[in-house]
């Protein structure tokens, strides 16, 4: 799940995978705002089938617990 994390994370803000870790945080490290927080959730939920709760982004404050909250359901 990380990798897929990772690679959509690079896609979307055009930077090399390998800066992205478990622990990147999604604001502080990424500059991430609600929208692109938003986009990549709905990528995510179309990738894997797994529904995401819509206050998901709000839980989850690193690449590691968006992981780990996907890898939970």
């Amino acid at each position: 799940m990380f990798e897929k994390i990772q690679s959509e994370l690079a896609e979307y803000f055009g930077i090399d995978a390998s800066t992205i870790t478990r622990d990147t945080d999604f604001k502080a490290d990424l500059k991430a705002d609600s929208l692109a927080l938003v986009e990549l959730m709905f990528n995510l939920e179309s990738e894997t089938g797994i529904t995401l709760d819509d206050d998901v982004m709000d839980k989850v404050k690193t690449v590691g617990d968006l992981c780990d909250y996907i890898e939970s359901k």
